[in-house]
């Protein structure tokens, strides 16, 4: 696979002097005979910019801000007693973390699993591994023992960071599980389901949730105050020898992917990918974001970008209301820490919208919101703004594979419809365009596969070449798998996953719009469009729908009627559920994955039947 370099990005002031110095003459030569159409009649959009790219890693970034903006307060974290940070005090906690973390033996490249909600100890992980030259593997706090295996081994991870409970889950028995050895022997961790792994380290928690006493462990486990006191003692030469040797193709993190069609994949993201998306938008509008309340999981590529690494740009501040999502206590934050910006997906907004005692908080310092990582109904998009209410509400639209920043609403400004139908268009210096089967690009207004390039593009799947070269061409395309069309002004049009667009009788059907036109019943507060198989048609459409509360719906072939005086009748589902919740077929950022409710609907048809 060819791999573009970040260096060919960099930002060269000489050479683009000379290239707008010829731009001018050229264009000067001869105006009537030649012109530039401003009308976009191929569906390819790119966001020129003169803006920098900055090749530094991030934990350079947070020294030179620490140094510009010592006192500035950069974080608080509302659910560890209002713990605070400015730039200077949280640097140091970061430099003498990844001391000791360099006194464990931790090699340059080396993987280093963080099994944790939205706590500081996850945000001093997030630069410290920069300053050390680690690979910080983002584990879902909610898996359990399978999962977390499966998130070690598939990266081969050197040390995990851990909370010995979360809410209810009682981690500390899960890695008695998984590691029972490190009761039984001494020296470095030798297990055999994780043989990779050689050191476990302990932030705070409710201890007395746990059924496990953290003291009784021993030497081999580490906890996180104790190597945060050691490093600060320690003095920081190797340190600074290391992070002079480190630069933004150093690799940084793994999130894995959502894995809404199958296992996840691990996305391996450089510090250059993940410095300059974090400034994107201080860039298109430096108030914004400016204080940020972030309810979104930092495991989450959402929510590293718009919550932990908020704080690259210079002033900027990041509220985190709770460990995990809780609609209360981010209400409660807007309102304490005047934040302009709210972040989540559709489900933090509608929990927000219904939850009784959303009149009790004054929110009106929210100047934005952004909704992302699962699509979006523009009737949602307009009761936020009016209810809550939200000056402006964006779309954004990205993937972990493009450091979830591809286009972004944003632009539209005053024009509602625009900012609410499209996803937005291509943020700056990214590329998007839309093709067909064969690659080639499409007319505008035609269908076909998202595609995306810029510097922001993963280094690949962790040694997974093969994948990786499934989904980034050679020269440098991202293959999205959605679908989508754009307009002549560059913004897109999302209609569904390629995957889960449903083929009935050999016509397309887009799980979007008829969800959409479900959410326009009176009684029904979320919809699911999938499919399954049927050897007649080949597929057949299926509805699940949850319904609002207080209201009631007596007979499925109620939904089916409605939808039949709005949709054509190949678009009418078959099969109508109604259910109480989809909490038992989602991600942890509330996206649903449909493969499960296909399982389940087949599953139950099943029984039916035998």
């Amino acid at each position: 696979m060819l791999v573009r370099s970040s260096r060919t990005w960099m930002f060269n002031r000489s050479l683009y002097s000379s290239m707008l110095t010829f731009s001018s003459r050229f264009l000067s030569f001869d105006t009537k005979s030649f012109s530039l159409s401003s009308k976009r009649t191929q569906s390819y959009y790119y966001n020129a910019s003169e803006l920098p790219l900055f090749y530094h890693t991030v934990g350079q970034h947070l020294d030179k801000l620490a140094d510009l903006y010592p006192n500035h307060e950069c974080y608080v974290f509302k659910s560890e007693g209002n713990k605070r940070y400015t730039y200077k005090s949280f640097l140091d906690e970061v430099n003498s973390f990844a001391t000791s973390l360099i006194e464990l033996g931790f090699q340059v490249g080396d993987r280093i699993g963080v099994w944790l909600p939205n706590q500081s100890e996850n945000c001093i992980m997030s630069y410290a591994t920069s300053k050390v030259g680690l690979i910080k593997v983002n584990i879902n706090p909610a898996y359990m023992e399978r999962e977390l295996i499966y998130c070690i081994n598939k990266v081969g991870c050197k040390g995990l960071v851990m909370r010995p409970n979360v809410k209810t889950i009682d981690c500390m028995k899960i890695l008695h599980k998984i590691v029972p050895e490190h009761v039984e022997t001494k020296g470095e961790l030798n297990a055999k389901s994780v043989p990779t792994l050689k050191h476990i380290i302990l932030t705070t928690g409710d201890h007395e949730k746990s059924n496990e006493n953290p003291s009784r462990f021993p030497a081999k486990i580490h906890l996180f105050s104790d190597l945060l006191h050691k490093g600060a003692g320690i003095r920081q030469e190797e340190l600074r020898e290391r992070q002079s040797q480190l630069d933004g193709d150093t690799p940084l993190a793994i999130f894995y992917t959502s894995g809404t069609t199958g296992q996840p994949k691990a996305a391996t993201l450089t510090n250059f990918n993940l410095l300059n998306s974090s400034l994107l938008l201080y860039h298109i509008d430096p108030i914004l974001m400016s204080r940020a309340c972030c309810p979104v999981p930092m495991f989450h590529i959402f929510g590293e970008l718009a919550g932990t690494l908020n704080i690259n740009a210079p002033g900027y501040f990041t509220a985190f209301p709770a460990i995990l999502p809780d609609t209360l206590e981010s209400m409660r934050t807007v309102q304490d820490e005047k934040c302009t910006a709210l972040v989540g997906p559709p489900i933090i907004f509608r929990d927000l919208l219904q939850h009784p005692k959303k009149k009790d908080y004054d929110m009106s310092s929210l100047l934005f919101g952004i909704i992302a990582a699962a699509p979006v109904n523009p009737l949602l998009m307009e009761r936020i703004e009016r209810e809550v209410p939200i000056k402006m509400m964006s779309q954004a639209f990205g993937q972990t594979e493009n450091t979830g920043s591809m286009a972004i609403g944003v632009f539209a400004k005053d024009n509602k419809q625009l900012r609410f139908l499209s996803v937005g268009k291509a943020m700056p210096r990214i590329e998007m365009k839309i093709v067909d089967a064969n690659d080639r690009i499409l007319p505008i207004g035609e269908e076909g596969e998202i595609y995306a390039r810029s510097f922001n593009v993963m280094k690949g799947y962790y040694r997974d070449e093969e994948k990786t070269r499934e989904t980034i061409t050679s020269d440098g395309w991202l293959k999205t798998g959605d679908l989508g069309t754009m307009d002549e002004n560059g913004y897109v049009y999302y209609r569904s996953r390629r995957k889960e667009m449903i083929i009935v009788g050999g016509i397309n059907v887009y799980p979007i719009e008829i969800e959409n036109f479900l959410l326009e019943h009176p009684s029904i507060a979320e919809a699911q469009i999938f499919s399954i198989p049927d050897q007649r048609y080949g597929e057949v459409v299926c509805a699940w729908v949850k319904v609002k509360a207080g209201k009631k719906i007596n007979d499925v072939e109620e939904v089916r009627q409605f939808l039949k005086a709005k949709v054509a009748f190949f678009k009418v589902p078959k099969y109508v559920k109604v259910i109480e919740s989809f909490a038992s077929f989602t991600t942890p950022t509330g996206k649903v994955q449909k493969f499960k409710l296909a399982e389940a609907m087949l599953k139950e048809l099943s029984n039916t039947h035998s």
